[in-house]
């Protein structure tokens, strides 16, 4: 079943779209306060023209308060086409004059002033313009109140006149957003058709003009790492053209031992050198595998390990070829302890060892020592053999290149697996002339960051 991929234009609104609800919903409702307020301000000043209206039909007769309105004036001045209008005249003694007893009064007294104040009429929300007056000396409060359909209605229309663009605003951008990303994302197109018609064995670097800048360091990693593959596959390519060479030699060699036993009448000195050569392509297989294991850079299980122990663990399996060959093989191992692989850095060790072991003359000595100060731990293998000359301690260390010393027998990957193990857990690999036995010294420098805590 196909696997729906996201869409990077529904996943740009699934961010914009909250955002700008939030946006209209927040201008909505400063929008509608201040159309609120205003249509207040407005309303609430015609309310008091009616209370003033009423004010100045007021009259004192035989010192009573009285309303003077004729039932014309009554209903020109309180006739509205929305609100419905109440009015409501008020003595000092707090009696009705005049007009409707239910209007809630003011909840505080007030003095020749104004006031506006919301109420409840009937179930119904009132604005009410309360007015402040005397006659003749006598004081008196009127009040003047209407429902709130205009003033809810004027909010409403200006509110309606704003998210109307701005739905149609977001309806554009939408529609903006997707053509955008469309066209923005056309000029890779050119480079998947590039792609497709690639072979695997085509890891040619892509071409960059035309990439917009915010995806641009994505093709440019691809590049990279397009680069590093096809440097991996030529050294794959070279290694595998190397050993098939390498292999070529002793099995061809083998062979013919073979060959000559089944002639020979006695075959044991042909069998002798079919063992010693198994042995080889036995060695050499081994360290092709170590090589081709070694090949991914991965990171290993870093633990504390002593490297004195694994000294001493990984000599006692040469002493029985060094006590063969007459070779001292000594120890000067002092407390040195590295975060790292114990199997890989074991690994490292047979090999130095085994490399100063075929290069160093019968009678010969090899020394390995270990130890650590403030900064670094450091591991050597010091050997009284010919040494390496200093034009080749570079070159020493790729895979199949061994110095041209007769009598040593070897397949040229021992170093090449050693520096492999030693950058692989950052350490640095060199080959020094050594200064004690006069021959090679092999020092593998662990940093502080890779050494092991106390």
């Amino acid at each position: 079943m196909k696997i729906r991929q996201p869409s990077l234009a529904r996943q740009l609104l699934r961010q914009l779209l909250p955002l700008m609800a939030a946006i209209i919903i927040t201008g909505s409702g400063v929008v509608y306060f201040v159309a609120h307020r205003a249509a207040t301000v407005a309303y609430d000043r015609a309310l008091m023209d009616v209370s003033l209206a009423l004010a100045s039909q007021v009259e004192t007769i035989d010192n009573k308060l009285q309303l003077q309105l004729p039932a014309i004036a009554e209903k020109v001045l309180l006739v509205d086409g929305y609100d419905k209008l109440f009015y409501e005249v008020i003595d000092p003694n707090g009696k009705t004059v005049a007009g409707n007893t239910e209007l809630p009064r003011p909840a505080t007294p007030f003095e020749d002033g104004q006031l506006y104040y919301n109420g409840k009429l009937n179930g119904k929300a009132v604005r009410i313009a309360a007015l402040s007056s005397k006659h003749n000396g006598t004081s008196f409060i009127v009040l003047a109140a209407e429902t709130e359909l205009k003033r809810d209605w004027l909010a409403g229309e200006i509110v309606l006149a704003m998210l109307v663009p701005e739905g149609l605003l977001i309806i554009a951008a939408i529609f903006m957003i997707r053509r955008s990303i469309r066209h923005g994302l056309a000029s890779i197109q050119p480079l998947r058709e590039e792609l497709v018609r690639r072979t695997h064995a085509d890891l040619s670097q892509l071409p960059l003009k035309n990439i917009p800048e915010e995806i641009y360091p994505i093709f440019a990693e691809v590049n990279e790492l397009l680069a590093r593959l096809s440097k991996s596959l030529d050294a794959n390519r070279c290694f595998i053209a190397d050993a098939s060479h390498q292999l070529r030699t002793p099995i061809a060699a083998l062979q013919a031992e073979a060959e000559m036993a089944l002639r020979s009448p006695e075959p044991r000195e042909s069998l002798k050198n079919i063992v010693a050569g198994t042995r080889r392509i036995a060695h050499l297989a081994h360290q092709l595998l170590t090589l081709s294991r070694l090949e991914p850079k991965q990171t290993h299980a870093a633990k504390a390990v002593d490297l004195a122990e694994l000294t001493r663990n990984a000599a006692e399996r040469w002493m029985p070829l060094a006590a063969q060959r007459n070779i001292d093989l000594g120890f000067e191992l002092s407390p040195a302890k590295v975060m790292g692989d114990p199997v890989w850095l074991e690994e490292l060790a047979n090999n130095l060892i085994d490399n100063a072991l075929r290069y160093t003359p019968t009678g010969g000595i090899v020394t390995v020592r270990c130890g650590s100060n403030a900064n670094q731990t450091s591991w050597e293998v010091e050997d009284s053999g010919p040494g390496i000359p200093d034009k080749e301690r570079e070159r020493i260390f790729e895979r199949f290149y061994r110095l041209d010393i007769t009598g040593v027998d070897g397949c040229g990957l021992g170093l090449s697996i050693a520096r492999e193990i030693a950058h692989s857990h950052n350490a640095l690999i060199a080959i020094e002339k050594g200064s004690n036995l006069k021959g090679a010294l092999v020092r593998v420098t662990f940093h502080l960051a890779k050494r092991c805590c106390p």
